[in-house]
């Protein structure tokens, strides 16, 4: 994790950054409120906690485990005191999330687009889910031009600016049938792929299928 790490999070909500994330929490709330009817205190994992800023829309009655490779995540989100977030965890990749089984809900914001194994890692996600659980991911939409343009001129001039550049910062880039094949080789039914306003970006959900 880059020294700007926090940086980037503190902007996320901020015009212009919020005319990429806010669909993408808008999203996320909706999600959050289907998986909150599924059983009296759902659980829900959270691949790559960041500052949680998602936590507002995140029901009362659901129970968070977030995890994140990097420690500082995992102690800032530890500070919390909320109900909802029951354990913060650092990991370093899919072998140490096989414990964790047992989510009615699991999902990855802004997360896929940094694993380069990414199938396998989908996979290890798709497990975790209870029978009837859903899995929920975002990436930034490469299949149109519009992300990729502005990676390569006026964000990469923010992150120079910065000290860090953007170039090597999305090794596994979807496009819109690219995440739908990747939802449907981790064995999920029920998938759905749409694009965010402007087309910046990619929400994709999927269920277990029940045995």
């Amino acid at each position: 994790m880059q020294p700007d790490y926090f940086a980037n999070h503190r902007r996320a909500l901020k015009f212009p950054w919020s005319i990429y994330h806010r669909p993408l929490e808008e999203g996320l709330a909706r999600f959050l409120a289907e998986v909150s009817k599924r059983t009296e205190s759902p659980r829900v994992l959270v691949v790559g906690g960041g500052y949680l800023h998602e936590l507002p829309h995140v029901p009362q009655n659901v129970r968070l485990t977030v995890v994140d490779i990097d420690d500082r995540v995992t102690a800032h989100l530890a500070k919390m005191v909320d109900r909802r977030v029951e354990r913060c965890l650092t990991i370093v990749g899919p072998a140490d999330l096989e414990s964790l089984g047992g989510f009615d809900g699991i999902y990855a914001k802004e997360v896929i687009e940094h694993i380069i194994e990414v199938d396998r890692y989908a996979a290890v996600l798709a497990g975790l889910l209870e029978p009837g659980g859903m899995l929920w991911v975002s990436t930034p939409n490469y299949g149109d031009p519009w992300i990729g343009l502005a990676e390569a001129t006026v964000l990469e001039l923010v992150g120079r600016l910065s000290g860090y550049s953007r170039r090597q910062m999305h090794p596994t880039r979807f496009s819109e049938a690219r995440l739908r094949a990747l939802l449907q080789e981790a064995g999920l039914g029920d998938i759905q792929v749409t694009k965010t306003r402007f087309k910046l970006a990619l929400i994709g959900m999927g269920r277990k299928r029940s045995p």
